[in-house]
């Protein structure tokens, strides 16, 4: 931000409603702003707090500076025709927008979407708002008295015109202030458009109708002074630059609506190329499988070939283009489905929701277009074995975990090098070290969203050439790119150890920390009926041998020790029991990850004289 916004500014609903009405709006909203959701009490509300003098809080506004496109602020109606009409947008190049907010005074609105839109659809009758004044006023009551004493103290504002009292229409009080009509035009009005007026000039009551008229004809200033006083709106004006404008907007999501820089780089490309649709279609032919809008968005960018070293959000935001999206969407929706069908094939992956890291598929994506680019065809069997060892070095080291971008980058030149058959340099290698050193480590691994966690029942699946279904002892298959969900379930039920803490092989804390680890984890279909409640492990395990009289085999493909099934006691020995399943389980990452290294090494580095090319 280039100067200090200590103190808010503020303006009239008069001036909010005519800069919205300009020929040329002057307030617009983000085209990646979510609809006007607020419900009409919440409009009754905001208006019953500005007649009482209650902060409503402030609206913020941004002078933008960077092309975007915007849309207008939503004046449909809530229900009938027109409901569902599409909202006027509108395309800016930088040059375009820098003129418009710097020269015409064009604002967008940053925070506070719902109040400015609830009040400028009240005050032009798109959304009818009615003021109720007291039953008990006279009109000398009401000559003296302000907004908030004149209002009727249980209906206040209301979403309906009624004919036992007075009640004033916003969006007339704000048409009187515009247009200033004579007398006689607002009692037309209030005979004809009132429910009371009508209703005491149906009965020919012409005292009446004077007299409550004069009470609704008093009232119409009073509306006029509200709307037109400067202080009403609190608002703060921000002039920022794309990238801060991108924080503001992460920083302050609420109430669900979560928005990051693939929304606002959505709207800055929008005039000719609708990336929000592209992500939507994706979605549609990608059933069950979630949508990683920034893994594609960095990907598009080094398609272009501008992004070799740096993929951060700032540079992606000022120099992705629409032509860029045009020119290699489809081909990163192509590369996309490669590397993951690779992934789930080759055993690495078992399905898409436990990838160890999205981000690591952008190198494996830009290793298969260069393949292309040479016209290689498929990988051969020495660049599998790299990315066999890259693979899971990558994932037990925690590569990813940190400085993605950087290691991303960084990844991708060398795949591509390994595609073109290049030698790479030896200090590649650093920092590939697994953070696993004993099996007693994996104990503390019990977040399902840690990469260790997920690699742990990845590799599972990847050593034991698939991971097989307890109940028929069939592989558990998700389709070629894994979408299907798969669950992770105690085969030490939490319910059983709860019982049994006091005679398990370790402390009543211990149990308490160990049941929930990786160790005690193995992956199942969502579908899967395991019933295996409280129940001890020997107990239901052997019931499911009734079921499946191969499940040694699945239990051998989980890497779960066969006592389980063999001795009642193993039942009673979790520590040990998880333990010898975390030692297997750590021989194999040893064996992808440093006993691998060495001979990666001797095939790819530049010291090597000679490596095999198939």
């Amino acid at each position: 931000m280039s100067q200090s916004h200590d103190n808010a500014s503020s303006e009239s609903l008069k001036n909010l409603v005519e800069q919205i009405d300009s020929d040329k709006p002057k307030i617009l909203l983000p085209e990646f702003q979510r609809d006007f959701v607020w419900e009409i009490e919440q409009t009754h509300a905001l208006f019953d707090s500005l007649v009482r003098g209650i902060f409503v809080g402030s609206v913020i506004f941004g002078k933008p500076s960077f092309e975007m496109t915007l849309r207008k602020i939503d004046d449909r109606p809530r229900k009938g025709k027109g409901k569902n009409a599409p909202i006027t947008r509108i395309s800016f190049t930088e040059e375009q927008i820098k003129k418009s907010s710097q020269v015409d005074g064009l604002k967008i609105v940053l925070d506070g979407q719902q109040r400015t839109t609830s009040i400028y659809r009240a005050l032009k009758g798109i959304d009818k708002v009615f003021f109720a004044v007291r039953s008990d006023a006279d009109v000398s009551i009401i000559k003296d008295s302000d907004l908030e004493n004149a209002m009727h103290p249980h209906l206040g504002i209301t979403g309906e015109d009624h004919e036992d009292f007075v009640c004033i229409p916003l969006h007339f009080a704000f048409e009187y202030m515009i247009n200033a009509p004579f007398d006689d035009e607002v009692k037309e009005y209030f005979i004809k458009n009132t429910k009371l007026g009508s209703k005491l000039n149906n009965s020919g009551d012409t005292e009446n109708v004077n007299y409550h008229f004069r009470i609704f004809r008093q009232m119409l200033p009073k509306f006029k002074t509200m709307f037109e006083q400067p202080q009403l709106l609190s608002y703060y004006l921000l002039d920022m630059s794309l990238d801060k404008f991108t924080t503001f907007f992460e920083r302050s999501n609420s109430k669900g609506i979560q928005l990051n820089f693939t929304d606002i780089l959505a709207a800055k490309v929008f005039g000719s190329f609708n990336l929000r649709d592209a992500f939507e279609k994706f979605s549609e032919t990608h059933k069950g499988m979630p949508v990683n809008r920034e893994l594609m968005v960095r990907a598009t960018a080094l398609m272009t070939g501008r992004f070799s070293d740096k993929i951060e959000k700032s540079k992606l935001l000022t120099e992705l283009k629409a032509d860029d999206f045009i020119a290699h969407w489809d081909d990163v929706v192509e590369l996309h489905d490669r590397a993951l069908a690779f992934l789930i094939e080759q055993r690495f992956a078992i399905a898409v929701k436990w990838l160890p890291y999205d981000n690591m598929l952008i190198p494996l994506m830009m290793f298969y277009r260069e393949l292309d680019n040479i016209n290689s065809g498929s990988l051969n069997h020495s660049q599998y074995t790299f990315i066999r060892w890259w693979y899971w070095a990558s994932v037990f080291s925690e590569r990813y975990t940190a400085a993605s971008n950087e290691k991303i980058t960084a990844d991708v030149k060398i795949l591509q090098k390994i595609a073109r058959g290049e030698h790479i340099e030896a200090n590649y290698f650093l920092r590939f070290r697994p953070s696993i050193d004993d099996a007693e480590e994996l104990v503390s691994y019990n977040r399902s969203q840690s990469a260790i966690y997920r690699g742990v029942l990845n590799l599972v699946h990847f050593a034991s050439s698939g991971l097989r279904d307890w109940t028929n002892g069939g592989l558990i298959s998700t389709g070629h790119l894994g979408s299907k969900e798969l669950q992770d379930h105690h085969f030490f039920p939490k319910g059983f150890l709860k019982k049994t803490a006091n005679s398990q092989d370790c402390s009543d804390y211990e149990v308490d920390v160990i049941k929930d680890c990786v160790l005690n984890r193995v992956l199942m279909p969502k579908d899967t009926n395991l019933k295996i409640s409280d129940k001890m492990p020997y107990d239901y395990l052997v019931d499911l041998k009734k079921k499946n009289p191969n499940i040694e085999d699945s239990l051998k493909s989980h890497m779960v020790p066969l006592e389980l099934i063999s001795d009642s006691q193993a039942s009673y020995k979790i520590k040990h029991m998880l333990i010898k399943r975390g030692m297997e389980i750590l021989k194999n990452i040893r064996h992808e990850t440093i006993e691998a290294e060495p001979n990666i090494r001797l095939q790819f580095t530049v010291e090597s004289t000679s490596r095999p090319n198939s």
